[in-house]
């Protein structure tokens, strides 16, 4: 039989029995509609989770620690321990097959304290600061204008049209730092007669007597989530309503911040100085709670109120995997060379696996929807295999082989999966839409997404593919018995 008039016999046939074959291919518009709505929910609860709560492309690593019981230590009693993690120790992880990135993290070694926020809360907040620094290069692509996020207090090259930040001169090609006169921003009579010492958004340091730019900080996406989702609330108190805050209307957010000095302690090292830091960005790869800077600023600033050791020590070291496929592989190799995971590192392996069974369970509820939907149309078929016996006796008589009795219903069989499918998909998807809307009115909770589904592209292939398989199946064996009528019984009886 040709190719052209079999596919005409097959949409015939269909159309000659679509009530039958639209009762049977119910199932399969079920099973497959809940599959994408399972899948789509699965990719969806990934992202956020894997995406914003943990980055899973990531490995952070630290140092082995020892629990002794009370508490936890980089040696146990002191004795043994893995290598500190530092500048040798950064190049060795960068070997590492499947790494692409590596990206050392450094906090604080000494206390600081910090205050601000007056024209965004109505008051003044007072509170630690915790706080890391990062290479800027490492989030280069995250921040709207990453070149604001730089370390300005390294030497910076002027001359041949590059300009120097406010506050400061070119001198013998290098931005350097104006002098000024101190006025204590605090006193009311003074500062109101006294002019700008200088200009644009620098100031004027107390200890140095000259003319500094902010120092610009990142904080994490997390970090504003939290805020708006029960930070908020808590904070306001009896001192009036703390106001809900967006990206765009904290981005250039001042904080007065004083190093080596905090409500816990002060530094032995050197007399704390009071700094500005600036809001240039967001960041995934910010701290969760708390600032980071360039980390240019925090091994200097380790190196005066910590000592020159804790200025070389970094607290992490985090990986990029090419894909997250390596991350196994990445994370065993770093346990081989005697460090450790950090416990965000650990909980987004867990979390995946997690997200990954439950997925799972569900689909394949969709899997047995699809193949109870399957046994249906064998049933379907063996009936209407039953009605048509004299056709398909007079199609075997005028010349039609078994193999084209069986494509012929095989073919009809494909054509009710393409369909089923293609509605299930269609009905999966406007299930999710649905569930969207009716998540849009939920109140606002913390990493709460715009949408809870996902859809990756191979999913709508493999709904229709489903399908298909699972029609085909169903089909499979009324098509064999089909193919084994005699002419003349199928003519006779």
């Amino acid at each position: 039989m040709k190719p052209g008039a079999l596919v005409s016999l097959v949409g015939q046939n269909v159309v000659r029995s679509k009530k039958n074959f639209l009762m049977s291919g119910f199932g399969i518009i079920v099973g497959i509609s809940t599959f994408v709505f399972f899948i789509g929910l699965g990719e969806g609860i990934k992202n956020v989770v894997l995406g914003r709560i943990f980055l899973a492309g990531q490995v952070e690593v630290v140092r082995k620690k020892f629990d002794t019981g009370l508490t936890e230590s980089d040696s146990l009693f002191g004795i043994g321990g893995t290598r500190p993690l530092d500048a040798q120790v950064a190049r060795e992880l960068s070997a590492i097959e499947g790494v692409t990135g590596v990206f050392p993290k450094m906090k604080f070694a000494f206390p600081a304290r910090g205050w601000g926020g007056k024209r965004l809360f109505g008051r003044d907040v007072w509170a630690e600061i915790i706080a890391d620094g990062l290479e800027p290069e490492v989030v280069a692509t995250e921040i709207e204008q990453p070149e604001q996020f730089r370390d300005w207090d390294a030497d910076i090259a002027c001359g041949d049209g590059a300009a120097c930040p406010d506050g400061r001169t070119c001198q013998a090609g290098k931005c350097e730092r104006q002098a000024c006169t101190y006025v204590d921003p605090k006193d009311e009579e003074a500062a109101p007669a006294t002019p700008p010492a200088c200009p644009g958004e620098s100031y004027c340091a107390e200890d140095t007597g000259r003319c500094e730019t902010p120092i610009p900080v990142l904080v994490s996406n997390n970090l504003l989530e939290l805020y708006n989702g029960s930070l908020a609330t808590a904070m306001s108190g009896g001192a009036g309503k703390m106001p809900r805050l967006s990206k765009q209307a904290v981005i250039g957010f001042g904080l007065n911040v004083t190093f080596g000095k905090s409500f816990l302690g002060q530094s032995k090292k050197a007399k704390p100085i009071t700094r500005r830091l600036k809001l240039v960005g967001f960041s995934d790869k910010a701290i969760s709670v708390g600032v980071t800077l360039p980390i240019g600023y925090v091994k200097r600033l380790n190196a005066q109120f910590a000592g020159e050791e804790a200025a070389a020590t970094y607290h992490s070291i985090i990986l990029e995997a090419a894909d997250q496929g390596r991350v196994p592989a990445i994370a065993t190799k770093v346990k081989a060379m005697g460090f450790d995971l950090a416990d965000k590192t650990e909980r987004a392996e867990q979390a995946g696996m997690l997200i990954n069974v439950i997925t799972l369970v569900f689909s394949l509820i969709s899997v047995i929807i699809v193949a109870i939907a399957a046994v249906n149309i064998s049933h379907t078929f063996f009936m209407i295999i039953l009605q048509r016996k004299r056709e398909i006796g007079v199609l075997r008589a005028i010349g039609a082989s078994r193999g084209d009795v069986r494509l012929l219903i095989l073919g009809e069989a494909t054509l009710i999966g393409l369909f089923g499918g293609g509605l299930g998909a269609l009905a999966g998807w406007g299930a999710t839409r649905a569930a969207d809307l009716l998540g849009g009115r939920l109140p606002d909770f913390p990493y709460k997404p715009e949408t809870f589904f996902a859809f990756p592209a191979w999913l709508w292939g493999a709904a229709v593919g489903f399908a298909v398989l699972f029609c085909v199946v169903g089909a499979f064996f009324p098509a064999n018995a089909a193919a084994r009528l005699q002419p003349a019984e199928a003519l006779t009886n």
